[in-house]
């Protein structure tokens, strides 16, 4: 039987069981976090920062950090979204904000639908174009740098579940961007088309 943790949740307390992550357990508890990278299926990437939280005045990944008894875990505080809107500033500075071109556009998209859940209306970090050419040459999906957030998933995917370990992000390139193999295009690649990459 889990371990029960007595802890305070902007202001209210409140018994809950131990030993899982504090989005599990806001999310459980109806207190909605932005989250981008986190997906269920792959756990913590830890690479948005957009769920970050107060937990006894310091802030933290809630995708990431277990719960423990006596923590104050505050998601309303002004510190707490401040910094959840810088962490989208950095996400939007690889990803147009009205963005007509993607895939994604009818409803589902997850950066959109969660800048529109944190009241984000304009773009403090201007959307800046990167110098790479959409890659076509998969006749299963293609990778357009552009409409990538970096937010790892793909990579995560290909290491951890499909484990060909032939995606990586080039974080050395001045914009970095995902790279099949040693940055070669999709189709000359060890790429098995798991169908993945659209996680």
């Amino acid at each position: 039987m889990p371990e029960k943790v007595h802890i305070k949740i902007n202001g209210a307390e409140t018994i809950l069981d131990g030993n899982q992550t504090i989005l599990h357990t806001l999310t459980d508890s109806s207190i909605d976090v932005p989250n981008v990278c986190y997906h269920p299926s792959l756990g913590p990437i830890e690479t948005c920062d957009t769920c970050l939280v107060s937990v006894n005045g310091e802030l933290v990944r809630s995708c990431s950090t277990k719960i423990k008894d006596g923590d104050v875990i505050d998601t309303v505080g002004r510190d707490v979204k401040e910094a959840q809107v810088m962490a989208m500033d950095k996400i939007l500075y690889n990803h147009e904000l009205y963005c007509t071109v993607c895939d994604y556009n009818n409803g589902t998209c997850e950066i959109h639908n969660t800048v529109k859940e944190m009241k984000v209306n304009h773009q403090s970090v201007p959307f800046d174009q990167k110098p790479y050419e959409v890659d076509r040459t998969n006749p299963f999906y293609r990778y357009d740098p552009d409409q990538c957030i970096l937010c790892g998933r793909c990579v995560e995917a290909c290491q951890d579940v499909q484990v060909t370990e032939t995606l990586t992000i080039d974080w050395e390139a001045k914009r970095p961007r995902v790279i099949w193999d040693d940055n070669v295009p999709i189709n000359e690649s060890s790429c098995v088309s798991c169908g993945h990459c659209s996680t």
